[in-house]
C-alpha cells in the first residue's frame, strides 16, 4: 500500500491541511486546496474512486466540491464516486453546492454516480474496490468524528485518527495497524486535538508500530521516539502487507 501525503499541517501554518491518498485512489478527507495540490503533483483526479470524510470541518471538508467539479463538471466518470463519512455527508455536500455553484449539482451527480455510506458515532464497516475500511469513533468537537482502519488485499493495514484527542479509539487502531497516522497538532493536548506528548504515549505503548504524525502545527517539530515520523507535504510511505 502507498501512502501519499498531500497536506500535513492544521490550520494557520503554511502547510497543506491534512490529507492524505492511498494508492493513487482512495483519498482522506478533501480540505482547502487539496485538489490544487494533487494536480501539482502529478496525480490524476480521475483515478480517486473512495473518499473517506473524518469530520465536517472546513480544512477537512470544503475542497469535497472541486472533487466533484473535477470529476464530473464536463463528461461522466467511468467509475463510481464512493464517499464514507458521518451522517448527514450527502445533504452537506448539496448545502455547499447549492451555496457555491447554484444549479450545478444535478450536472456533477449524474455523471459522478456518488455512492454515499455514513456511519454514525458509533462508526461502522464498509468494504469494495480492493478494501476493507472501518469507521472508529474518535473524539474532536464536532459531533461525530470519524478514524479509518483501512486493509488491502494483501493485509496492508492502514489507520489514520483525524483530528481528536487521546480516546480509546486511538489505542484500538494502534492494536491492528501496522501503519499509524495521527493527529499531532500540539506539543500537549488542546482544542479537541492530541498534543505530542500523546503521540510520544502511544509509541511508547506501541514501540513496534510505525507512527506518522499529521495535522502538524509549527510549534511541533520532532521527537526522540524512533517510531515517530514527520513527514512533509507530497512525501510518500509504503505500508507494508500481512
Amino acid at each position: 500500500m502507498e501512502l501519499t501525503f498531500i497536506g500535513t499541517g492544521s490550520i494557520l501554518t503554511a502547510r497543506m491541511s491534512a490529507s492524505a491518498l492511498v494508492d493513487g485512489k482512495l483519498l482522506i478527507d478533501t480540505p482547502n486546496g487539496a485538489m490544487k495540490a494533487i494536480r501539482r503533483a502529478g496525480i490524476d483526479l480521475m483515478g480517486i474512486d473512495v473518499c473517506l470524510i473524518t469530520h465536517f470541518h472546513a480544512d477537512h471538508f470544503f475542497d469535497i466540491v472541486f472533487l466533484f467539479l473535477e470529476q464530473g463538471l464536463f463528461a461522466p466518470k467511468e467509475r463510481g464516486l464512493v464517499l464514507i463519512g458521518p451522517t448527514g455527508f450527502e445533504e452537506r455536500v448539496k448545502q455547499l453546492f447549492e451555496l457555491s455553484y447554484p444549479g450545478t449539482w444535478e450536472t456533477v451527480s449524474r455523471n459522478t454516480s456518488p455512492r454515499f455510506i455514513e456511519f454514525g458515532e458509533e462508526g461502522g464497516e464498509w468494504s469494495g474496490n480492493g478494501y476493507r475500511i472501518r469507521a472508529l469513533p474518535m473524539k474532536h468537537t464536532t459531533p461525530i468524528a470519524l478514524g479509518y482502519s483501512i486493509v488491502d488485499e494483501a493485509g496492508a493495514r492502514l489507520g489514520y485518527t483525524g483530528d481528536t484527542v487521546h480516546c480509546p479509539g486511538v489505542e484500538e487502531l494502534a492494536s491492528s495497524s501496522s501503519v499509524l497516522v495521527l493527529d499531532t497538532s500540539f506539543p500537549h493536548e488542546k482544542a479537541g486535538h492530541m498534543g505530542l506528548d500523546d503521540v510520544e504515549g502511544v509509541a511508547s505503548r506501541w514501540p513496534d508500530l510505525q507512527l506518522i504524525a499529521t495535522h502538524l502545527g509549527d510549534e511541533v517539530t520532532g521527537s526522540s521516539k524512533p517510531n515517530i515520523a514527520f513527514p512533509s507535504d507530497g512525501q510518500t510511505f509504503q505500508v507494508p502487507a500481512a
